[in-house]
């Protein structure tokens, strides 16, 4: 099995691509920044987000094969590889698989969360957290998609070399899964002040106005998702 992305880790790629930034990193981790604005609805976005096997590039897979990636949209759902063949008879059958990253948090149209430590980085001791926001453009006349992976633990790799190689390969991901939509050239959003770590996405309509989508921050709106209260000690 091969995973081209632990090459690009070790040549510690450098570029940037555009609309994507290393926001932040420490000795023991880092957080990654990608976001676009695309002519599309959320609900086209969720769509593609959750067919990987149609955007993720094959050289960052371990089968080096992109046919068996799947999204499970619902908690505890898999972002999985199978590791496929087809036999003599011309039938293809799974003979492996492995976990990308697991759904902690999944609202159709709006986010998802995954946790697992992407790549060459499932071998170290260190947690990744991507959070996909999904949310329509003031106007509504598009979607604002972003992408802010935050890793953090032990890791034989240095910060400095491996965060750009997984902000490279990550960026590449995002900007395939956006390849089907035309960027809205007029509403680029910028990746200051756009809050992506967040368990709320904002209602367009409760924006102020002259406030840009981008500044605009995601928990300012309905989605609340904080725990219930707890049940009384004893029945009643």
């Amino acid at each position: 099995m091969k995973y081209a992305f632990v090459t690009l880790a070790l040549l510690a790629a450098t570029s940037t691509p555009a609309l994507g930034e290393v926001k932040a990193e420490a000795e023991d981790g880092f957080n990654i920044i990608h976001v676009a604005t695309v002519n599309a609805t959320p609900d086209e976005i969720w769509r593609r987000l959750l067919s990987p096997k149609d955007y993720w590039n094959k050289a960052h897979s371990w089968s080096g094969s992109a046919a068996g990636f799947y999204i499970d949209a619902q908690a505890n759902g898999c972002f999985c590889e199978l590791f496929q063949e087809t036999d003599s008879n011309g039938q293809v059958k799974t003979v492996g698989s492995v976990e990308h990253m697991r759904v902690i948090f999944a609202q159709p149209g709006k986010v998802l969360r995954m946790q697992g430590a992407l790549g060459p980085l499932q071998s170290e001791a260190v947690i990744g957290t991507l959070t996909v926001a999904i949310a329509p453009t003031k106007e509504s006349t598009g979607t604002t998609v972003s992408f802010s992976y935050v890793v953090g633990g032990y890791m034989r790799y240095k910060v400095p070399e491996i965060a750009p190689a997984v902000d490279k390969v990550l960026g590449e991901q995002f900007k395939n899964m956006l390849s089907p939509f035309a960027a809205k050239e007029d509403e680029a959003p910028k990746s200051d002040g756009f809050r992506l770590d967040v368990e709320k996405i904002a209602d367009p309509a409760a924006r102020d106005v002259g406030t840009s989508d981008a500044e605009t921050s995601l928990d300012d709106a309905p989605g609340d998702v904080s725990l219930p209260e707890a049940p009384p000690s004893e029945p009643r």
